[in-house]
Protein backbone atom coordinates (compact mmCIF):
# COMPACT_ATOMS: atom_id res chain seq x y z
CA UNK A 1 0.00 0.00 0.00
CA UNK A 2 1.26 3.44 -0.91
CA UNK A 3 0.12 6.23 1.44
CA UNK A 4 0.61 9.93 0.82
CA UNK A 5 0.72 11.57 4.25
CA UNK A 6 -0.41 15.14 3.82
CA UNK A 7 0.57 17.67 6.51
CA UNK A 8 0.77 20.65 4.17
CA UNK A 9 -1.69 22.64 6.33
CA UNK A 10 -0.09 21.80 9.67
CA UNK A 11 0.87 25.09 11.30
CA UNK A 12 3.40 25.66 14.05
CA UNK A 13 0.85 27.26 16.37
CA UNK A 14 -2.17 25.10 15.52
CA UNK A 15 -2.46 23.53 18.98
CA UNK A 16 -2.39 19.74 19.27
CA UNK A 17 -2.41 19.09 15.50
CA UNK A 18 1.26 20.08 15.24
CA UNK A 19 2.37 17.48 17.79
CA UNK A 20 -0.08 14.85 16.52
CA UNK A 21 1.31 15.17 12.99
CA UNK A 22 4.87 14.93 14.32
CA UNK A 23 4.09 11.80 16.38
CA UNK A 24 2.39 10.09 13.44
CA UNK A 25 5.19 10.76 10.96
CA UNK A 26 7.84 9.55 13.38
CA UNK A 27 5.85 6.37 14.03
CA UNK A 28 5.64 5.59 10.29
CA UNK A 29 9.36 4.80 10.32
CA UNK A 30 8.51 1.60 12.23
CA UNK A 31 6.17 0.43 9.45
CA UNK A 32 8.27 -0.26 6.39
CA UNK A 33 5.61 -2.61 5.01
CA UNK A 34 3.88 0.58 3.84
CA UNK A 35 5.32 2.83 1.14
CA UNK A 36 5.10 6.27 2.75
CA UNK A 37 5.17 9.51 0.80
CA UNK A 38 5.47 12.64 2.93
CA UNK A 39 4.05 16.01 1.89
CA UNK A 40 5.11 18.29 4.73
CA UNK A 41 4.47 21.92 5.65
CA UNK A 42 7.47 24.18 6.13
CA UNK A 43 6.37 24.61 9.75
CA UNK A 44 6.35 20.89 10.53
CA UNK A 45 9.60 20.36 8.63
CA UNK A 46 11.37 22.43 11.31
CA UNK A 47 10.99 19.75 13.98
CA UNK A 48 11.01 16.44 12.10
CA UNK A 49 14.08 14.21 12.53
CA UNK A 50 16.67 13.76 9.78
CA UNK A 51 15.74 10.07 9.54
CA UNK A 52 12.48 11.07 7.85
CA UNK A 53 13.91 13.96 5.87
CA UNK A 54 16.53 11.72 4.30
CA UNK A 55 13.89 9.53 2.69
CA UNK A 56 13.53 9.91 -1.06
CA UNK A 57 9.79 10.55 -0.90
CA UNK A 58 9.82 13.56 1.38
CA UNK A 59 8.55 16.88 -0.01
CA UNK A 60 8.37 20.24 1.76
CA UNK A 61 5.91 22.96 0.73
CA UNK A 62 5.10 26.43 2.06
CA UNK A 63 2.57 26.04 4.87
CA UNK A 64 -0.98 26.32 3.53
CA UNK A 65 -3.44 27.84 2.94
CA UNK A 66 -1.51 30.82 1.62
CA UNK A 67 -4.01 32.14 -0.93
CA UNK A 68 -2.26 35.47 -1.51
CA UNK A 69 1.13 34.03 -2.39
CA UNK A 70 2.06 30.36 -2.85
CA UNK A 71 -1.29 28.55 -3.00
CA UNK A 72 -1.65 28.36 -6.77
CA UNK A 73 1.89 27.17 -7.43
CA UNK A 74 1.66 24.63 -4.59
CA UNK A 75 -1.64 23.37 -5.99
CA UNK A 76 -0.05 22.74 -9.40
CA UNK A 77 3.05 21.09 -7.94
CA UNK A 78 0.97 18.90 -5.66
CA UNK A 79 -1.22 17.76 -8.54
CA UNK A 80 1.84 16.88 -10.60
CA UNK A 81 3.44 15.07 -7.66
CA UNK A 82 0.35 12.94 -7.03
CA UNK A 83 0.13 12.04 -10.74
CA UNK A 84 3.72 10.78 -10.69
CA UNK A 85 3.43 8.91 -7.36
CA UNK A 86 -0.07 7.46 -7.78
CA UNK A 87 -0.81 6.80 -4.07
CA UNK A 88 -3.50 4.32 -3.06
CA UNK A 89 -4.82 6.68 -0.40
CA UNK A 90 -4.11 10.17 0.97
CA UNK A 91 -4.16 10.81 4.72
CA UNK A 92 -4.59 14.51 5.50
CA UNK A 93 -3.70 14.91 9.16
CA UNK A 94 -4.68 18.59 9.28
CA UNK A 95 -7.89 18.91 7.32
CA UNK A 96 -9.36 20.18 5.18
CA UNK A 97 -6.14 20.89 3.32
CA UNK A 98 -7.76 23.02 0.57
CA UNK A 99 -6.46 20.72 -2.16
CA UNK A 100 -8.28 18.08 -4.18
CA UNK A 101 -6.69 14.67 -4.73
CA UNK A 102 -7.45 12.01 -7.32
CA UNK A 103 -6.80 9.22 -4.82
CA UNK A 104 -9.35 8.67 -2.03
CA UNK A 105 -8.59 11.06 0.81
CA UNK A 106 -9.03 10.35 4.50
CA UNK A 107 -9.36 13.59 6.43
CA UNK A 108 -8.51 13.77 10.11
CA UNK A 109 -11.14 16.36 11.00
CA UNK A 110 -11.28 17.86 14.49
CA UNK A 111 -12.83 21.31 14.23
CA UNK A 112 -15.53 21.73 16.90
CA UNK A 113 -16.64 25.09 15.46
CA UNK A 114 -17.89 23.14 12.46
CA UNK A 115 -19.24 19.99 14.09
CA UNK A 116 -20.63 20.97 17.50
CA UNK A 117 -20.43 24.68 18.46
CA UNK A 118 -22.44 25.89 21.46
CA UNK A 119 -23.86 29.12 22.86
CA UNK A 120 -21.11 29.49 25.46
CA UNK A 121 -18.33 29.41 22.87
CA UNK A 122 -20.18 31.87 20.62
CA UNK A 123 -20.76 34.21 23.55
CA UNK A 124 -17.06 34.96 24.11
CA UNK A 125 -16.39 35.98 20.51
CA UNK A 126 -16.24 39.55 19.32
CA UNK A 127 -18.55 40.58 16.48
CA UNK A 128 -15.60 40.33 14.10
CA UNK A 129 -14.77 36.84 15.35
CA UNK A 130 -18.40 35.74 15.06
CA UNK A 131 -18.50 36.83 11.42
CA UNK A 132 -15.18 35.09 10.77
CA UNK A 133 -16.17 31.79 12.40
CA UNK A 134 -19.55 31.79 10.66
CA UNK A 135 -18.02 32.28 7.21
CA UNK A 136 -15.16 29.94 8.05
CA UNK A 137 -17.66 27.28 9.11
CA UNK A 138 -19.65 27.65 5.90
CA UNK A 139 -16.50 27.11 3.84
CA UNK A 140 -15.30 24.20 5.97
CA UNK A 141 -18.67 22.45 5.61
CA UNK A 142 -18.49 22.95 1.85
CA UNK A 143 -15.04 21.36 1.74
CA UNK A 144 -15.82 18.35 3.89
CA UNK A 145 -19.06 17.62 2.02
CA UNK A 146 -16.85 16.86 -0.99
CA UNK A 147 -15.00 14.14 0.92
CA UNK A 148 -16.05 10.58 1.72
CA UNK A 149 -13.78 9.33 4.53
CA UNK A 150 -12.94 10.81 7.92
CA UNK A 151 -11.04 10.07 11.10
CA UNK A 152 -11.95 11.98 14.22
CA UNK A 153 -11.35 11.69 17.96
CA UNK A 154 -14.77 11.49 19.61
CA UNK A 155 -18.29 10.29 18.94
CA UNK A 156 -19.51 13.86 19.56
CA UNK A 157 -17.44 15.10 16.63
CA UNK A 158 -18.29 12.08 14.46
CA UNK A 159 -22.00 12.75 14.83
CA UNK A 160 -21.39 16.34 13.69
CA UNK A 161 -19.49 15.17 10.61
CA UNK A 162 -22.24 12.69 9.77
CA UNK A 163 -24.92 15.36 10.18
CA UNK A 164 -23.07 17.68 7.78
CA UNK A 165 -22.04 15.13 5.15
CA UNK A 166 -24.80 12.55 5.32
CA UNK A 167 -22.18 9.78 5.12
CA UNK A 168 -22.79 6.29 6.53
CA UNK A 169 -21.29 5.53 9.93
CA UNK A 170 -18.62 3.21 8.51
CA UNK A 171 -17.06 6.11 6.58
CA UNK A 172 -16.29 8.04 9.77
CA UNK A 173 -13.80 6.32 12.07
CA UNK A 174 -13.56 7.39 15.72
CA UNK A 175 -9.99 6.93 16.98
CA UNK A 176 -9.45 8.51 20.38
CA UNK A 177 -6.52 10.76 21.14
CA UNK A 178 -3.77 9.09 23.16
CA UNK A 179 -1.11 10.04 25.61
CA UNK A 180 2.08 10.92 23.67
CA UNK A 181 4.71 8.21 23.96
CA UNK A 182 7.23 10.68 25.40
CA UNK A 183 5.08 11.09 28.53
CA UNK A 184 4.74 7.35 29.00
CA UNK A 185 8.52 7.12 29.27
CA UNK A 186 8.56 9.72 32.09
CA UNK A 187 7.94 8.83 35.72
CA UNK A 188 4.67 10.48 36.80
CA UNK A 189 5.35 10.77 40.54
CA UNK A 190 4.65 14.17 42.05
CA UNK A 191 7.68 16.35 42.74
CA UNK A 192 7.50 18.97 45.50
CA UNK A 193 8.45 22.38 44.10
CA UNK A 194 9.80 23.48 47.47
CA UNK A 195 7.09 26.04 48.16
CA UNK A 196 3.95 25.86 50.25
CA UNK A 197 1.72 26.30 47.21
CA UNK A 198 -1.30 24.61 45.69
CA UNK A 199 -0.29 24.40 42.03
CA UNK A 200 -2.99 24.23 39.37
CA UNK A 201 -2.05 23.51 35.75
CA UNK A 202 -4.06 25.27 33.05
CA UNK A 203 -2.32 24.23 29.85
CA UNK A 204 -3.12 24.88 26.20
CA UNK A 205 -3.03 27.31 23.32
CA UNK A 206 -4.79 30.58 24.07
CA UNK A 207 -7.61 30.41 21.56
CA UNK A 208 -10.69 32.38 22.62
CA UNK A 209 -12.85 29.33 23.31
CA UNK A 210 -10.30 27.97 25.80
CA UNK A 211 -11.72 30.66 28.11
CA UNK A 212 -8.42 31.28 29.92
CA UNK A 213 -9.56 34.79 30.78
CA UNK A 214 -11.65 33.22 33.57
CA UNK A 215 -8.42 32.51 35.48
CA UNK A 216 -8.29 35.84 37.41
CA UNK A 217 -11.88 35.34 38.59
CA UNK A 218 -11.12 31.78 39.67
CA UNK A 219 -8.05 32.88 41.65
CA UNK A 220 -10.00 35.75 43.21
CA UNK A 221 -12.76 33.40 44.35
CA UNK A 222 -10.24 30.96 45.82
CA UNK A 223 -8.41 33.74 47.65
CA UNK A 224 -11.69 34.98 49.11
CA UNK A 225 -12.29 31.45 50.39
CA UNK A 226 -8.97 31.56 52.23
CA UNK A 227 -6.69 29.94 49.65
CA UNK A 228 -4.09 32.64 49.05
CA UNK A 229 -1.39 30.00 48.44
CA UNK A 230 -2.88 28.96 45.08
CA UNK A 231 -0.71 29.34 41.98
CA UNK A 232 -2.19 28.80 38.52
CA UNK A 233 0.37 27.76 35.89
CA UNK A 234 -0.10 28.63 32.20
CA UNK A 235 2.07 28.10 29.11
CA UNK A 236 1.46 31.20 26.98
CA UNK A 237 3.90 33.16 24.81
CA UNK A 238 4.77 36.58 26.24
CA UNK A 239 3.21 38.33 23.24
CA UNK A 240 -0.07 36.41 23.48
CA UNK A 241 -3.05 38.84 23.70
CA UNK A 242 -4.88 36.49 26.06
CA UNK A 243 -1.99 36.78 28.51
CA UNK A 244 -2.47 40.56 28.51
CA UNK A 245 -6.17 40.08 29.30
CA UNK A 246 -5.35 37.68 32.13
CA UNK A 247 -2.74 40.02 33.62
CA UNK A 248 -5.17 42.93 33.46
CA UNK A 249 -7.70 40.89 35.43
CA UNK A 250 -5.08 39.87 37.97
CA UNK A 251 -4.02 43.50 38.43
CA UNK A 252 -7.64 44.49 39.05
CA UNK A 253 -7.80 42.06 41.98
CA UNK A 254 -4.17 42.67 43.09
CA UNK A 255 -3.35 38.97 42.74
CA UNK A 256 -0.65 39.05 40.04
CA UNK A 257 1.66 36.89 42.17
CA UNK A 258 -0.81 34.00 41.98
CA UNK A 259 -0.20 33.26 38.29
CA UNK A 260 2.96 31.70 36.84
CA UNK A 261 3.51 31.79 33.08
CA UNK A 262 6.10 29.36 31.73
CA UNK A 263 5.85 30.34 28.07
CA UNK A 264 5.53 27.71 25.37
CA UNK A 265 7.09 24.44 26.60
CA UNK A 266 8.45 21.32 24.97
CA UNK A 267 6.72 18.08 25.95
CA UNK A 268 9.62 17.19 28.27
CA UNK A 269 9.44 20.53 30.07
CA UNK A 270 5.66 20.29 30.19
CA UNK A 271 6.02 16.97 31.98
CA UNK A 272 8.19 18.65 34.62
CA UNK A 273 5.47 21.25 35.15
CA UNK A 274 2.75 18.62 35.51
CA UNK A 275 4.83 16.71 38.06
CA UNK A 276 5.00 19.82 40.24
CA UNK A 277 1.26 20.53 40.10
CA UNK A 278 -1.56 19.18 42.26
CA UNK A 279 -4.66 19.80 40.13
CA UNK A 280 -5.69 20.64 36.57
CA UNK A 281 -8.17 23.28 35.41
CA UNK A 282 -9.98 22.88 32.05
CA UNK A 283 -12.15 25.98 31.50
CA UNK A 284 -12.59 25.29 27.77
CA UNK A 285 -15.93 26.14 26.16
CA UNK A 286 -15.43 24.10 23.00
CA UNK A 287 -13.29 21.08 22.27
CA UNK A 288 -13.02 17.84 20.39
CA UNK A 289 -10.45 16.07 22.58
CA UNK A 290 -8.03 18.20 24.54
CA UNK A 291 -4.58 16.66 25.00
CA UNK A 292 -4.58 18.22 28.48
CA UNK A 293 -7.17 15.68 29.62
CA UNK A 294 -5.00 12.61 29.06
CA UNK A 295 -1.88 14.43 30.22
CA UNK A 296 -3.54 15.43 33.50
CA UNK A 297 -4.85 11.89 33.98
CA UNK A 298 -1.37 10.45 33.45
CA UNK A 299 0.21 12.80 35.98
CA UNK A 300 -2.64 12.07 38.43
CA UNK A 301 -3.92 15.62 38.70
CA UNK A 302 -7.58 15.71 39.75
CA UNK A 303 -9.42 17.79 37.15
CA UNK A 304 -12.02 20.53 37.40
CA UNK A 305 -13.61 20.95 33.96
CA UNK A 306 -16.53 22.58 32.23
CA UNK A 307 -19.68 20.49 32.09
CA UNK A 308 -19.93 19.64 28.39
CA UNK A 309 -20.60 16.38 26.59
CA UNK A 310 -17.19 16.51 24.88
CA UNK A 311 -15.53 16.51 28.33
CA UNK A 312 -17.84 13.88 29.82
CA UNK A 313 -17.23 11.55 26.86
CA UNK A 314 -13.51 11.49 27.65
CA UNK A 315 -13.42 11.91 31.43
CA UNK A 316 -16.73 10.36 32.54
CA UNK A 317 -16.81 10.25 36.37
CA UNK A 318 -13.07 10.82 36.89
CA UNK A 319 -13.52 14.61 37.03
CA UNK A 320 -15.41 17.34 38.88
CA UNK A 321 -17.54 19.47 36.55
CA UNK A 322 -18.81 23.02 36.84
CA UNK A 323 -21.18 25.31 34.97
CA UNK A 324 -19.28 26.95 32.07
CA UNK A 325 -18.09 30.54 32.66
CA UNK A 326 -19.00 30.35 36.36
CA UNK A 327 -15.78 31.07 38.25
CA UNK A 328 -17.45 30.74 41.65
CA UNK A 329 -18.72 27.25 40.75
CA UNK A 330 -15.24 26.24 39.57
CA UNK A 331 -13.70 27.57 42.79
CA UNK A 332 -16.23 25.58 44.85
CA UNK A 333 -15.12 22.38 43.11
CA UNK A 334 -11.47 23.11 43.88
CA UNK A 335 -12.41 23.75 47.52
CA UNK A 336 -14.09 20.32 47.57
CA UNK A 337 -10.85 18.76 46.36
CA UNK A 338 -8.68 20.70 48.78
CA UNK A 339 -10.83 19.66 51.73
CA UNK A 340 -11.28 16.01 50.83
CA UNK A 341 -8.21 13.83 50.30
CA UNK A 342 -10.43 10.78 49.90
CA UNK A 343 -12.21 12.46 46.98
CA UNK A 344 -8.82 13.21 45.40
CA UNK A 345 -7.81 9.55 45.68
CA UNK A 346 -11.16 8.36 44.33
CA UNK A 347 -10.77 10.57 41.25
CA UNK A 348 -7.19 9.40 40.76
CA UNK A 349 -8.35 5.77 40.78
CA UNK A 350 -10.99 6.59 38.19
CA UNK A 351 -8.45 8.46 36.08
CA UNK A 352 -6.18 5.42 36.03
CA UNK A 353 -9.09 3.35 34.74
CA UNK A 354 -9.99 5.92 32.07
CA UNK A 355 -6.35 6.34 31.02
CA UNK A 356 -6.09 2.67 30.06
CA UNK A 357 -8.26 3.58 27.06
CA UNK A 358 -5.92 6.36 25.97
CA UNK A 359 -2.43 5.03 26.67
CA UNK A 360 -1.67 2.65 23.80
CA UNK A 361 -0.15 4.60 20.92
CA UNK A 362 0.60 1.42 18.95
CA UNK A 363 -3.10 0.50 18.99
CA UNK A 364 -3.97 4.08 18.04
CA UNK A 365 -1.58 4.07 15.08
CA UNK A 366 -2.68 0.61 13.94
CA UNK A 367 -6.33 1.68 13.98
CA UNK A 368 -5.46 4.54 11.62
CA UNK A 369 -3.44 2.21 9.41
CA UNK A 370 -6.27 -0.33 9.25
CA UNK A 371 -8.76 2.35 8.24
CA UNK A 372 -6.41 3.72 5.56
CA UNK A 373 -5.98 0.21 4.17
CA UNK A 374 -9.75 -0.33 4.12
CA UNK A 375 -10.19 2.87 2.11
CA UNK A 376 -7.29 2.04 -0.20
CA UNK A 377 -8.66 -1.47 -0.87
CA UNK A 378 -12.21 -0.13 -1.32
CA UNK A 379 -13.60 -2.39 1.39
CA UNK A 380 -15.68 0.40 2.93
Amino acid sequence: MKVLVNTISTKKHSGGAYQIAYNFLVKTMEHQEVEWVYVVSADLNEILPDAIKSKGQYYVFPTQPDFLHSYKSVKNKLKSLEASIKPDVVYSITAPSYFKFDAPEVMRFTNPWVTHPNKYAWSVLSIKEKVFYYLYGVNQKRLIRNNHYFITQTTTCAKGIQRITGLPTDNIKVINNVLPAIFQSINNDHVDDGGNFVNIACVGAATTHKNFDIIPDLIYELKNKGYSNVRVHVTLPDDEPTLYVIKKGLDKYSISNMLVNHGRLSQKDLAILYKQCHFCFLPTLLEVFSASTVEAMYFQLPIVATDFQFNREVLEDSCLYYEPQNAKAAANQFVRLLNDVNLQEKLKDRMRTRLSKYSDYDAHFNSILDFLESVARHTI
